[in-house]
Protein backbone atom coordinates (compact mmCIF):
# COMPACT_ATOMS: atom_id res chain seq x y z
CA UNK A 1 0.00 0.00 0.00
CA UNK A 2 1.32 3.45 -0.84
CA UNK A 3 1.59 6.32 1.58
CA UNK A 4 -0.33 9.60 1.08
CA UNK A 5 2.91 11.45 0.32
CA UNK A 6 3.64 9.22 -2.68
CA UNK A 7 0.17 9.83 -4.10
CA UNK A 8 0.54 13.61 -3.82
CA UNK A 9 3.80 13.62 -5.76
CA UNK A 10 2.01 12.26 -8.82
CA UNK A 11 -0.37 15.23 -8.81
CA UNK A 12 2.28 17.96 -8.71
CA UNK A 13 2.97 20.12 -11.72
CA UNK A 14 6.44 21.61 -11.82
CA UNK A 15 6.45 25.36 -12.36
CA UNK A 16 8.90 26.47 -15.04
CA UNK A 17 10.26 29.78 -13.77
CA UNK A 18 12.66 30.10 -16.71
CA UNK A 19 9.98 30.65 -19.36
CA UNK A 20 9.07 34.06 -20.77
CA UNK A 21 5.44 35.02 -20.19
CA UNK A 22 2.94 36.00 -22.87
CA UNK A 23 3.31 39.63 -21.76
CA UNK A 24 7.08 39.37 -22.26
CA UNK A 25 6.58 38.16 -25.84
CA UNK A 26 4.10 41.00 -26.45
CA UNK A 27 6.75 43.45 -25.19
CA UNK A 28 9.28 42.03 -27.67
CA UNK A 29 6.75 42.35 -30.50
CA UNK A 30 6.11 45.99 -29.50
CA UNK A 31 9.87 46.58 -29.68
CA UNK A 32 9.75 45.26 -33.24
CA UNK A 33 7.00 47.73 -34.12
CA UNK A 34 9.13 50.55 -32.72
CA UNK A 35 12.03 49.40 -34.91
CA UNK A 36 9.84 49.38 -38.01
CA UNK A 37 8.80 52.96 -37.25
CA UNK A 38 12.53 53.83 -37.20
CA UNK A 39 12.85 52.25 -40.69
CA UNK A 40 14.96 49.38 -39.38
CA UNK A 41 14.43 45.68 -39.82
CA UNK A 42 13.86 43.61 -36.69
CA UNK A 43 13.88 39.91 -35.98
CA UNK A 44 13.71 37.88 -32.81
CA UNK A 45 14.32 34.22 -32.23
CA UNK A 46 13.35 32.29 -29.11
CA UNK A 47 15.60 29.51 -27.89
CA UNK A 48 14.05 27.27 -25.23
CA UNK A 49 15.51 24.28 -23.41
CA UNK A 50 14.70 22.81 -20.01
CA UNK A 51 15.98 25.36 -17.50
CA UNK A 52 16.85 27.95 -20.18
CA UNK A 53 14.80 30.49 -22.08
CA UNK A 54 16.48 33.07 -24.29
CA UNK A 55 15.34 35.56 -26.89
CA UNK A 56 17.85 36.69 -29.49
CA UNK A 57 17.18 40.20 -30.79
CA UNK A 58 18.48 41.37 -34.17
CA UNK A 59 18.15 44.85 -35.65
CA UNK A 60 19.73 46.67 -38.55
CA UNK A 61 19.36 49.15 -41.33
CA UNK A 62 19.18 48.27 -44.97
CA UNK A 63 22.59 49.83 -45.61
CA UNK A 64 26.15 48.57 -45.29
CA UNK A 65 26.40 48.92 -41.53
CA UNK A 66 26.42 45.62 -39.63
CA UNK A 67 23.33 44.56 -37.73
CA UNK A 68 23.21 44.54 -33.95
CA UNK A 69 22.58 41.38 -31.95
CA UNK A 70 21.61 41.06 -28.29
CA UNK A 71 20.29 38.26 -26.10
CA UNK A 72 17.75 38.46 -23.27
CA UNK A 73 17.80 35.59 -20.78
CA UNK A 74 15.21 34.73 -18.15
CA UNK A 75 16.55 33.14 -14.96
CA UNK A 76 14.82 30.96 -12.36
CA UNK A 77 14.88 33.78 -9.80
CA UNK A 78 12.65 35.87 -12.14
CA UNK A 79 15.54 38.10 -13.22
CA UNK A 80 16.32 39.11 -16.78
CA UNK A 81 19.79 39.64 -18.22
CA UNK A 82 20.70 41.58 -21.36
CA UNK A 83 23.83 40.22 -23.06
CA UNK A 84 25.71 41.36 -26.15
CA UNK A 85 25.46 38.45 -28.58
CA UNK A 86 28.72 39.41 -30.31
CA UNK A 87 30.97 39.77 -27.24
CA UNK A 88 29.12 37.76 -24.58
CA UNK A 89 29.32 40.75 -22.21
CA UNK A 90 26.53 41.15 -19.64
CA UNK A 91 25.07 44.63 -20.07
CA UNK A 92 22.45 44.73 -17.30
CA UNK A 93 20.37 42.49 -15.03
CA UNK A 94 16.92 43.56 -13.88
CA UNK A 95 13.63 42.45 -12.37
CA UNK A 96 11.46 43.32 -15.37
CA UNK A 97 11.89 42.85 -19.08
CA UNK A 98 11.10 46.51 -19.74
CA UNK A 99 13.86 47.70 -17.40
CA UNK A 100 16.37 45.50 -19.21
CA UNK A 101 15.25 46.57 -22.69
CA UNK A 102 15.64 50.21 -21.64
CA UNK A 103 19.41 49.55 -21.59
CA UNK A 104 19.68 48.42 -25.20
CA UNK A 105 22.65 50.32 -26.70
CA UNK A 106 22.15 52.97 -29.36
CA UNK A 107 23.39 50.71 -32.17
CA UNK A 108 20.19 48.69 -31.77
CA UNK A 109 18.08 51.72 -32.72
CA UNK A 110 20.39 53.75 -34.96
CA UNK A 111 23.19 53.13 -37.43
CA UNK A 112 26.35 54.48 -35.87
Amino acid sequence: MSTPQEQQVDNLVELDLFAFSKDDIDTIKALGEKQRLCYRWFRYQRHTEPGLDQILLYSGSRGRTPYSAYRVERHSDAQYTLVSQRTGENIVTGRTLESVLDHLPDDFFYSI
